[in-house]
Protein backbone atom coordinates (compact mmCIF):
# COMPACT_ATOMS: atom_id res chain seq x y z
CA UNK A 1 0.00 0.00 0.00
CA UNK A 2 1.43 3.36 -0.92
CA UNK A 3 1.58 6.40 1.32
CA UNK A 4 -1.43 8.17 -0.18
CA UNK A 5 -3.64 5.11 0.37
CA UNK A 6 -2.61 4.97 4.03
CA UNK A 7 -3.21 8.70 4.50
CA UNK A 8 -6.94 8.21 5.18
CA UNK A 9 -6.19 5.82 8.01
CA UNK A 10 -3.61 8.21 9.39
CA UNK A 11 -6.15 11.06 9.36
CA UNK A 12 -8.65 8.82 11.14
CA UNK A 13 -6.03 7.90 13.72
CA UNK A 14 -5.18 11.56 14.29
CA UNK A 15 -8.86 12.38 14.90
CA UNK A 16 -9.05 9.59 17.49
CA UNK A 17 -5.98 11.09 19.18
CA UNK A 18 -7.81 14.44 19.38
CA UNK A 19 -10.95 12.76 20.74
CA UNK A 20 -8.82 11.06 23.40
CA UNK A 21 -7.13 14.36 24.36
CA UNK A 22 -10.52 16.10 24.67
CA UNK A 23 -11.70 13.17 26.82
CA UNK A 24 -14.66 12.46 24.55
CA UNK A 25 -13.68 8.80 24.11
CA UNK A 26 -11.40 6.38 25.90
CA UNK A 27 -9.60 3.30 24.65
CA UNK A 28 -9.25 0.32 26.95
CA UNK A 29 -7.81 -2.96 25.65
CA UNK A 30 -8.22 -1.69 22.10
CA UNK A 31 -11.96 -0.99 22.54
CA UNK A 32 -13.37 2.52 22.08
CA UNK A 33 -15.72 3.71 24.82
CA UNK A 34 -17.76 6.91 24.54
CA UNK A 35 -17.20 9.10 27.60
CA UNK A 36 -18.90 12.35 26.67
CA UNK A 37 -21.83 12.19 24.23
CA UNK A 38 -22.54 15.94 24.04
CA UNK A 39 -22.69 17.58 20.63
CA UNK A 40 -19.46 19.19 19.44
CA UNK A 41 -18.92 22.42 17.51
CA UNK A 42 -16.27 20.80 15.32
CA UNK A 43 -17.68 19.23 12.14
CA UNK A 44 -14.98 16.53 12.00
CA UNK A 45 -15.34 15.51 15.65
CA UNK A 46 -19.11 15.34 15.27
CA UNK A 47 -18.75 13.20 12.12
CA UNK A 48 -16.67 10.71 14.12
CA UNK A 49 -18.71 10.78 17.33
CA UNK A 50 -22.14 10.38 15.73
CA UNK A 51 -21.66 6.75 14.56
CA UNK A 52 -20.00 5.88 17.88
CA UNK A 53 -23.05 7.29 19.71
CA UNK A 54 -25.45 5.31 17.52
CA UNK A 55 -23.73 1.94 18.11
CA UNK A 56 -25.05 0.20 21.18
CA UNK A 57 -22.00 -2.03 21.47
CA UNK A 58 -18.46 -0.71 21.92
CA UNK A 59 -16.13 -1.70 19.08
CA UNK A 60 -12.40 -2.11 18.64
CA UNK A 61 -10.49 0.92 17.43
CA UNK A 62 -9.16 -0.94 14.39
CA UNK A 63 -12.80 -1.64 13.40
CA UNK A 64 -13.61 2.07 13.64
CA UNK A 65 -10.48 3.02 11.68
CA UNK A 66 -11.44 0.60 8.90
CA UNK A 67 -15.04 1.84 8.95
CA UNK A 68 -14.02 5.50 8.71
CA UNK A 69 -11.44 4.64 6.03
CA UNK A 70 -14.37 3.62 3.83
CA UNK A 71 -15.56 7.20 4.16
CA UNK A 72 -12.09 8.63 3.48
CA UNK A 73 -13.09 10.93 0.64
CA UNK A 74 -15.75 12.62 2.77
CA UNK A 75 -13.31 12.97 5.69
CA UNK A 76 -10.69 14.44 3.38
CA UNK A 77 -13.18 17.04 2.11
CA UNK A 78 -14.08 17.98 5.69
CA UNK A 79 -10.39 18.41 6.55
CA UNK A 80 -9.88 20.60 3.48
CA UNK A 81 -12.92 22.77 4.36
CA UNK A 82 -11.66 23.10 7.93
CA UNK A 83 -8.15 24.09 6.78
CA UNK A 84 -9.59 26.59 4.27
CA UNK A 85 -11.52 28.25 7.12
CA UNK A 86 -8.25 28.47 9.08
CA UNK A 87 -6.42 29.98 6.05
CA UNK A 88 -3.96 27.10 5.81
CA UNK A 89 -5.28 26.01 2.39
CA UNK A 90 -6.98 27.70 -0.53
CA UNK A 91 -9.22 25.92 -3.04
CA UNK A 92 -10.02 26.76 -6.63
CA UNK A 93 -12.64 25.18 -8.88
CA UNK A 94 -11.17 23.97 -12.19
CA UNK A 95 -12.25 21.95 -15.21
CA UNK A 96 -10.51 19.36 -17.33
CA UNK A 97 -12.56 19.04 -20.52
CA UNK A 98 -16.03 18.60 -19.01
CA UNK A 99 -14.91 17.17 -15.65
CA UNK A 100 -14.99 19.62 -12.72
CA UNK A 101 -12.48 19.25 -9.88
CA UNK A 102 -11.12 21.25 -6.97
CA UNK A 103 -7.47 22.27 -6.88
CA UNK A 104 -6.00 22.77 -3.39
CA UNK A 105 -3.16 25.22 -2.72
CA UNK A 106 -1.08 25.52 0.43
CA UNK A 107 -1.20 29.00 1.98
CA UNK A 108 0.67 28.65 5.29
CA UNK A 109 3.94 26.90 4.44
CA UNK A 110 5.53 27.86 7.77
CA UNK A 111 2.90 25.97 9.77
CA UNK A 112 3.29 22.84 7.65
CA UNK A 113 7.07 23.04 7.81
CA UNK A 114 6.99 23.48 11.61
CA UNK A 115 4.79 20.37 12.01
CA UNK A 116 7.02 18.39 9.65
CA UNK A 117 10.09 19.54 11.58
CA UNK A 118 8.47 18.62 14.90
CA UNK A 119 7.71 15.09 13.62
CA UNK A 120 11.23 14.84 12.20
CA UNK A 121 12.79 15.85 15.54
CA UNK A 122 10.58 13.39 17.43
CA UNK A 123 11.51 10.61 15.00
CA UNK A 124 15.23 11.29 15.20
CA UNK A 125 15.19 11.90 18.96
CA UNK A 126 16.77 15.36 18.56
CA UNK A 127 14.36 17.18 20.85
CA UNK A 128 12.25 16.25 23.83
CA UNK A 129 9.08 15.04 22.08
CA UNK A 130 5.63 15.89 23.35
CA UNK A 131 2.70 13.46 23.18
CA UNK A 132 1.33 14.85 19.90
CA UNK A 133 4.62 14.74 18.01
CA UNK A 134 5.38 11.23 19.30
CA UNK A 135 1.98 9.92 18.22
CA UNK A 136 2.30 11.63 14.83
CA UNK A 137 5.79 10.20 14.36
CA UNK A 138 4.57 6.70 15.26
CA UNK A 139 1.65 6.97 12.81
CA UNK A 140 3.96 8.28 10.09
CA UNK A 141 6.19 5.25 10.52
CA UNK A 142 3.30 2.76 10.62
CA UNK A 143 1.64 4.13 7.47
CA UNK A 144 4.56 4.27 5.01
CA UNK A 145 4.80 8.07 5.10
CA UNK A 146 8.46 8.11 6.19
CA UNK A 147 9.69 8.96 2.69
CA UNK A 148 7.62 12.16 2.76
CA UNK A 149 9.25 13.33 5.99
CA UNK A 150 12.72 11.92 5.26
CA UNK A 151 13.59 12.01 1.55
CA UNK A 152 17.16 10.83 2.29
CA UNK A 153 17.53 7.11 2.92
CA UNK A 154 20.10 7.44 5.72
CA UNK A 155 17.87 9.74 7.78
CA UNK A 156 14.90 7.44 7.13
CA UNK A 157 16.85 4.44 8.48
CA UNK A 158 17.99 6.37 11.55
CA UNK A 159 14.43 7.54 12.25
CA UNK A 160 13.09 3.99 11.85
CA UNK A 161 15.65 2.69 14.33
CA UNK A 162 14.81 5.45 16.80
CA UNK A 163 11.04 4.97 16.45
CA UNK A 164 11.38 1.28 17.30
CA UNK A 165 12.64 2.38 20.73
CA UNK A 166 9.55 4.50 21.43
CA UNK A 167 6.54 2.89 23.13
CA UNK A 168 3.70 2.00 20.76
CA UNK A 169 0.41 3.82 21.30
CA UNK A 170 -2.98 2.12 21.01
CA UNK A 171 -4.01 4.40 18.15
CA UNK A 172 -0.85 3.84 16.07
CA UNK A 173 -1.11 0.09 16.67
CA UNK A 174 -4.76 0.10 15.54
CA UNK A 175 -3.88 2.08 12.40
CA UNK A 176 -1.17 -0.47 11.58
CA UNK A 177 -3.58 -3.39 12.17
CA UNK A 178 -6.18 -1.81 9.88
CA UNK A 179 -3.56 -1.38 7.16
CA UNK A 180 -2.48 -5.00 7.57
CA UNK A 181 -6.12 -6.13 7.30
CA UNK A 182 -6.43 -4.14 4.06
CA UNK A 183 -3.23 -5.74 2.72
CA UNK A 184 -4.62 -9.20 3.54
CA UNK A 185 -7.93 -8.41 1.83
CA UNK A 186 -6.12 -7.21 -1.32
CA UNK A 187 -3.92 -10.31 -1.30
CA UNK A 188 -6.93 -12.65 -0.97
CA UNK A 189 -8.78 -10.82 -3.75
CA UNK A 190 -5.75 -11.01 -6.05
CA UNK A 191 -5.32 -14.78 -5.63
Amino acid sequence: MNASAALGMTLTGSVFVELLKKELVSIENGVVHLINSTLQNDEIHEFFLNPIRLREKDRKIRTWISWFNGRGRKIQKMFVRNLVRKNVLRTEEKRFLFIPYTKVYLMDRELVESIRKEVENASLGKAEPNDESTILAMMVSKTNLMSRIFPERTQRKEATRNLKKLPETQVSKAVQEAIQMMHAAIFVAAT
